[in-house]
């Protein structure tokens, strides 16, 4: 129902924020990646999806469309995993992660989410493997090689791996695609 709102942001949280539109505020949930994204005060605009229940209208919104897209895939084609859960989803893994995640069965790193156990992990791959977009599951691919190489150089200057990983997983987020392996481990020691 509605594709995106353009206003000014009035205020913000990590996991909502309130855009006024014509003097109308909209409280909009959000991911982690999007609020990241987010300038403190100004215009904004956040691509938009609309949960109509018997309760309640909830707008859920993203920095980018692609977000968008894959937040929808993901509540409409798992069973069980609601735009909660979904956001979780977004917000501690990333995109990229997920795909990855998910196109390898991987299910313990799914698991890691909170509100995310063993069963709906499963399901999530079950559900979805092989049935990504091919440029989310591309994009994935590509970055895996590209980010195993920059977590096993951090390992190799004494970071521990999940710190590690953590940190290129910001470093990604933050650079333009398929950036060369030395930005990506410069922009990861400036996370670390």
């Amino acid at each position: 129902m509605y594709e995106y709102l353009s206003g000014t942001l009035a205020a913000r949280t990590p996991s909502h924020v309130c855009i006024d539109v014509n003097g109308v505020g909209y409280r909009v949930e959000i991911p982690l990646s999007t609020y990241e994204k987010l300038p403190r005060s100004g215009a904004v605009k956040l691509h938009t999806w609309l949960k109509v229940s018997d309760d309640a209208l909830r707008l859920y919104g993203f920095a980018t469309e692609r977000e968008r897209d894959f937040f929808v895939r993901l509540v409409e084609s798992v069973g069980q995993l609601g735009p909660a859960k979904a956001l979780a989803l977004l917000s501690s893994t990333g995109i990229d992660d997920l795909t990855r995640a998910i196109e390898e069965g991987d299910v313990a790193t799914l698991r890691r989410v909170k509100g995310i156990g063993e069963k709906l992990a499963s399901r999530l791959v079950v559900d979805l493997k092989g049935k990504l977009p091919a440029d989310l599951a591309g994009k994935a691919a590509a970055g895996t090689s590209l980010s195993k190489d920059a977590v096993t150089a951090l390992q190799g200057l004494g970071y521990d791996r999940s710190e590690a990983e953590e940190a290129v997983r910001k470093a990604l987020r933050d650079l333009p695609a398929e950036p060369p392996l030395e930005d990506v481990i410069k922009r990861s020691l400036a996370n670390v």
